[in-house]
């Protein structure tokens, strides 16, 4: 029976651990596997936003697919849109921000944590993703939006607008 040093098998313990938690350490999903997740979460996030009001959502648009810098295929869904104002002083956002914290939790994901400027003079969420990808959801000009952009897919063929519509 061959013995293993207890600070090498320890080691390797600790490797395996890091890896299987380090977002991006697996393999991607296929595209139409993160098409048909980010359906299902788009349609709870929009529920969990609104709160009395009836929303007619628009999207997706600008999806796109590029390669990184490290040569992973990245998927952008793209965006969806609603008219909704929620300044930076509405007192709805922490009753939608508890309600998207479920959904994001109902998928694995982390919470939102507390709503802060996402660039310019959008107000709202940005935090992970699925697919290591990233998820914000803000309001700017009377619109509201839900963002997904970076997660990380696999296609066959070139990782270009060409895999988009096989």
């Amino acid at each position: 029976m061959q013995r293993w040093p207890s600070r090498e098998m320890w080691g390797g313990v600790l490797i395996m651990m890091v890896t299987a938690c380090t977002p991006g350490g697996g393999d991607a999903v296929s595209l139409d596997e993160a098409r048909r997740d980010v359906e299902v979460l788009v349609v709870e996030l929009q529920e969990a936003i609104a709160l009395d009001e009836d929303l007619s959502w628009q999207g997706p648009s600008a999806e796109a697919l590029a390669e990184d810098e490290e040569g992973a295929c990245r998927w952008r869904p793209g965006e969806w849109t609603a008219e909704l104002a929620l300044p930076e002083d509405d007192p709805s956002w922490a009753e939608r921000s508890q309600r998207i914290d479920e959904v994001l939790q109902g998928h694995g994901l982390g919470g939102l944590g507390e709503p802060e400027y996402t660039g310019g003079s959008a107000y709202g969420h940005e935090t992970a993703g699925p697919a290591s990808g990233t998820l914000r959801i803000d309001s700017w000009r009377g619109v509201t939006t839900i963002h997904l952009h970076g997660l990380e897919v696999a296609v066959e063929g070139s990782c270009d607008e060409s895999s988009l519509f096989r």
